[in-house]
């Protein structure tokens, strides 16, 4: 039997000594997509976080294992941790024009990831750049590197934000919430984007959203988050066509249609 990617094991995450995830189980297979949906503070961030080892001071995982690849992060110091961040797990913030440094250029801050992780030689930085922005539709390589966040959309900011996640080739990529800034035609472009990307290195993607539309397009499983718990989890169809808790529904009902008269 293949080994789990990532396996959470009776995770309990905590704030300021109060319980705010309780009793998680999950697991991910090399190139799975995992939707993660539920209502604002229901969990879900802060699962993606506790597992990439990025909680605040205040938070903790007072409970349970975190299993990436048979090893257990929780066991992990915080240089270890920081040299997996990168190569093995990556991650696409809700707004990567804010977690990108104002005041250096998109080039420079992609050299600095890559040397952090040994790789010294900036034309192999530049070219695996160029590979990566021209799958993701952003021809003009050159002006990008040389710009800085300001100069760029919020739609080119988040796909940097892709490139910079991906430019390690992690086998594990979180995405908290990557489209929700973005129009819809960006969102649609973002979304296919990160399906080419599992298709070309086969990685896994666990996806934060409320948006049960790209769940039901991309995720091959679904967990559902309510107040901390996970409360449905299965394969997307079997969710998404099949709820079998209430909240769930009601998540599902809750999807904007628009009716013609």
């Amino acid at each position: 039997m293949q080994q789990p990617l990532l396996e959470l094991q009776n995770m309990e995450i905590s704030y300021d000594g109060q319980p705010m995830v309780t009793g998680v189980n999950l697991k991910m297979k090399q190139g799975e997509i995992l939707g993660i949906v539920g209502e604002s503070g229901s969990g879900k961030s802060t699962l993606i976080r506790a597992t990439m080892g990025l909680l605040d001071c205040a938070g903790l995982v007072n409970r349970g294992d975190i299993f990436y690849k048979g090893q257990n992060v929780i066991d992990l110091d915080a240089e270890a941790l920081r040299t997996m961040r990168g190569p093995e797990m990556g991650m696409i913030f809700q707004n990567c024009g804010s977690a990108l440094c104002p005041i250096r250029t998109i080039g420079e801050q992609l050299y600095e990831t890559m040397e952090q992780h040994g790789f010294k030689d900036r034309q192999e930085v530049r070219r695996r750049a160029d590979t990566l922005f021209n799958k993701i539709n952003l021809k003009d390589s050159e002006r990008i590197l040389n710009s800085y966040p300001f100069e760029l959309s919020g739609g080119m900011n988040q796909r940097v934000g892709i490139v910079m996640a991906m430019i390690l080739e992690p086998d594990l990529l979180f995405a908290d919430e990557p489209t929700s800034a973005l129009d819809v035609t960006v969102q649609a472009q973002v979304v296919k984007e990160m399906m080419a990307l599992r298709d070309e290195f086969g990685t896994g993607i666990a996806i934060v959203t409320h948006n049960i539309g790209v769940v039901s397009y991309m995720a091959d499983k679904v967990a559902v988050m309510c107040q901390g718990r996970l409360v449905e989890y299965g394969d997307t169809r079997d969710v998404i066509d099949d709820p079998q808790e209430a909240y769930t529904r009601a998540l599902i009902q809750a999807v904007p249609r628009i009716r013609r008269r």
